[in-house]
């Protein structure tokens, strides 16, 4: 199953709407899509405007593949469940956010094993191709235990000479 969610600040119609031409085109696949506020209704897969925080979390413990806007929200969740994901970031030029750091997110995220990033809305279906293909990624984008590295340096700074 392919969980797609936009976050909870604000509607991501472009992103929905792709998702609904991708439903189209491969009518056995199965789909559930939390859609937000947004002006436009899928009418090729399951949606729903917002799910509970327990069925979010068991939706995303179902899926196979996780669809989102480039949130780290989105990308801790998949994350905390070994799922790929693939994501769109929001685009400040058509309204979509106030700006444009998700830019930025999916660059930095773009090498991390099972993260797959579209750029661009034709980038949607292959990259949600090559996602399902590979299946669940080999290691977590954020390892669920902080690094030994980074507890040594915090704790250099916090008992340092001021």
């Amino acid at each position: 199953m392919i969980f797609v969610t936009i976050g909870s600040m604000f509607p991501f119609d472009r992103l929905i709407r792709g998702m609904d031409g991708w439903a189209e085109a491969n009518p056995g696949s199965k789909l559930l899509a939390q859609i937000g506020a947004g002006d436009y209704v899928p009418a090729h897969m399951s949606h729903v405007r917002k799910l509970s925080q327990t069925d979010f979390t068991r939706t995303v413990a179902e899926a196979d593949l996780i669809v989102a806007h480039a949130g780290m929200g989105s990308v801790i969740t998949a994350s905390q469940y070994n799922k790929p994901i693939v994501m769109m970031p929001r685009l400040q030029q058509w309204g979509e956010h106030n700006t444009d750091h998700q830019i930025a997110t999916a660059n930095w995220l773009r090498d991390k094993p099972g993260v797959y990033v579209a750029d661009a809305d034709a980038d949607l279906g292959p990259c949600i191709a090559r996602a399902l293909e590979a299946g669940p990624p080999s290691a977590p984008v954020f390892p669920p235990e902080t690094p030994p590295e980074f507890i040594m340096r915090l704790r250099a700074w916090i008992f340092s000479p001021s």
